[in-house]
């Protein structure tokens, strides 16, 4: 059983250059002592479901086939890639929105993941639903800051 393992560039990145991240919080003072011990930089992945998420994102309106210009899109769609979640991407013209579309979003608002067979929308909720579902890796400061705090 082979095992893939992906990094997101800036880690890739900052392991590359040998970067080593202090232990004692006090080293982020501005006027505080400095600190001489480091720990280890751990990266965990999270289990990655077999089922890709379906999301319908908004489509370019001037490159066909491409993904639009929607932050509220991107967040979501960067936070799958950083959780390393597979996921159906369906691209949706939002000047000439489908029939079907409208069935899963009768507002015609995009993003909208589908969750245990039910869409949601708004990009908040879904990230929360995404961090929620998939813990592991944590993107939210609280997590990453109690991860520090109790490590």
């Amino acid at each position: 059983m082979s095992t893939a393992v992906a990094l997101s560039s800036s880690l890739k990145h900052n392991l590359a250059l040998g970067i080593r991240f202090p232990q004692n919080p006090s080293f982020y003072r501005r006027n505080g002592p400095k600190v001489s011990t480091f720990r280890t930089f751990t990266v965990a992945m999270a289990a990655i479901n077999t089922t890709p998420l379906e999301i319908c994102v908004k489509a370019s309106v001037s490159t066909p086939n491409k993904l639009g210009d929607c932050p509220f899109c991107q967040r979501v769609l960067l936070t799958m890639e950083e959780k390393h979640l597979p996921y159906e991407m369906k691209l949706v013209d939002l000047s000439n929105k489908p029939e079907w579309f409208l069935q899963i979003s009768p507002e015609g608002k995009v993003p909208v993941v589908k969750f245990d067979e039910k869409w949601v929308p708004d990009s908040d909720v879904i990230a929360q639903s995404l961090e929620e579902k998939y813990p592991n890796p944590p993107l939210w400061l609280e997590d990453l800051l109690h991860i520090h705090r109790f490590s």
